[in-house]
């Protein structure tokens, strides 16, 4: 059986069953239940509870060896003291996957409980996602089995995480910043499945175009390296690493039972792998926003185009830092832009179409950029002004990149006020890559450039 065919009953499960649903709202157990029955899962649903007939106009069972059919997932929200028996009887009933919600064990010292429960899976050959975990969600099965928010936003990325409550904040902070996601999977405590497996599962979802982990450490780091390697060569898969300082190995230690580990190892393991590293949860999506949206750069020359000489001194500066080139801009190309600038403005890198520059001067010189073969890649970044409207400079930058599927990369700033941050968000809803700061459009540039050098490096 391939990783895939191994995990596939967490995705893509025709029956789940609830084992602790509860009948009061607010409780984990009916949360979960809920979120399954308003997300439009297909499949069917037995809520496991002996002393209810039905919740939520699910029927309910006495024990998950009652149901009169097979079932695939079995999500798990009893006691700790409970798990086992319930994992057996899931056993019994020859369930292939299960999630355990529970927690009270390894992040609390209880490793014995916690190895007991994998010993008994084993002996079925069920695979188990957890203990300590708040769910799943996987858009391509309409499948929300958390206890988060009951709406997600769909999109190419898949979240891997190993912290429960930083992944249920994100699941609303995505939704709301408009980065869509292909899946979220809460680990906990990596008992079973770990992030190896699910990065071999992600690497061959033909819904996935990146992998995105919230990483405090590991326990077989081996594997996952072996895996990441091989999954890097077709999608990009971004890290955020806690626990870098003492204190926060200690920290992750403690609150996942898991071991940190030095982090100079991780760093050099991350760049031999191919896999990139962040520094925060922002810079983290702002890569993926641009990896997701965008081709794989075929040089990296690059071009900033502004309407404020201040905001492209940043994206400057910020460029050296990262060490992506700005191309000279020849002769001939100087030409060709005269017209569309003032006298006054500037046609080096950053060009500074001044702040006359209207939403048809953004439309023509991105086109013209574009189309050269010496560019390969724009930057444009647009200041507000009370002369322009923000919304119609973000359009035209969408058109002017073809709509959104420009074949060279692109990435956008919109800095302002209210106007500039309703801009901002709806090219984010339309699949561009933008960003309210001249900074993160470059970062997002660099993510490109990143992601093309690791390609060639393994030519």
């Amino acid at each position: 059986m391939t990783a895939k065919e191994e995990l596939e009953p967490f995705f893509a499960p025709k029956s789940i069953a609830v084992v602790g649903a509860s009948r009061k709202p607010g409780k984990i157990g009916h949360e979960i239940l809920r979120n399954i029955k308003l997300s439009g899962f297909s499949g069917n649903v037995f809520p496991i509870n002996p002393g209810a007939e039905s919740i939520l106009d699910f029927k309910c069972y006495e024990n998950i060896t009652k149901i009169p059919q097979r079932i695939d997932l079995a999500i798990i929200v009893v006691p700790a003291v409970d798990t086992e028996a319930a994992v057996r009887e899931c056993g019994e009933k020859k369930v292939p996957a299960a999630i355990i919600i529970s927690s009270g064990f390894s992040e609390v010292g209880n490793t014995d409980l916690e190895r007991s429960i994998i010993e008994v899976a084993q002996k079925y050959r069920m695979r188990i996602i957890g203990p300590n975990t708040f769910g799943i969600f996987y858009a391509g099965s309409k499948m929300n089995a958390t206890f988060g928010p009951n709406y997600v936003l769909g999109g190419k990325t898949a979240f891997i995480t190993q912290s429960g409550a930083l992944g249920l904040a994100l699941m609303s902070w995505t939704t709301e910043e408009r980065y869509g996601v292909s899946a979220i999977v809460s680990i906990g405590n990596k008992a079973d499945v770990d992030d190896a497996d699910l990065v071999d599962y992600f690497s061959l979802d033909e819904s996935v175009k990146s992998i995105l982990i919230y990483m405090e450490g590991l326990k077989n780091g081996r594997r996952f390296f072996e895996s990441a390697k091989r999954a890097v060569k077709n999608k990009p898969i971004v890290v955020i690493k806690a626990g870098s300082s003492q204190r926060g190995a200690q920290a992750a230690s403690s609150h996942t039972g898991s071991i940190a580990g030095q982090d100079i190892v991780f760093s050099a393991a991350f760049e031999q792998a191919g896999v990139m590293r962040a520094e925060s949860m922002t810079q983290a999506f702002d890569w993926i926003q641009a990896i997701n949206e965008n081709p794989v750069p075929e040089g990296e020359k690059m071009v900033i185009v502004t309407n404020g000489g201040g905001i492209g001194v940043l994206a400057t500066d910020r460029c050296e830092k990262l060490g992506l080139s700005l191309m000279d801009i020849p002769a001939d190309l100087k030409e060709e832009l005269r017209t569309l600038m003032p006298s006054f403005g500037s046609m080096r890198n950053p060009i500074d179409l001044t702040a006359n520059a209207d939403d048809e001067v953004y439309r023509k010189m991105v086109s013209i950029l574009l189309a050269r073969k010496d560019v390969h890649g724009v930057i444009a970044l647009f200041c507000q002004t009370a002369n322009i409207d923000p919304l119609l400079v973000g359009e035209a930058i969408i058109a002017s990149s073809g709509g959104g599927k420009a074949t060279k990369p692109i990435t956008a700033a919109m800095v302002g006020g209210h106007l500039s941050q309703v801009a901002y968000s709806r090219m984010l809803e339309k699949k561009f890559a933008a960003y309210p700061t001249a900074e993160r459009a470059v970062d997002g540039m660099y993510a490109l450039i990143a992601r093309r050098r690791e390609l060639e490096s393994r030519k």
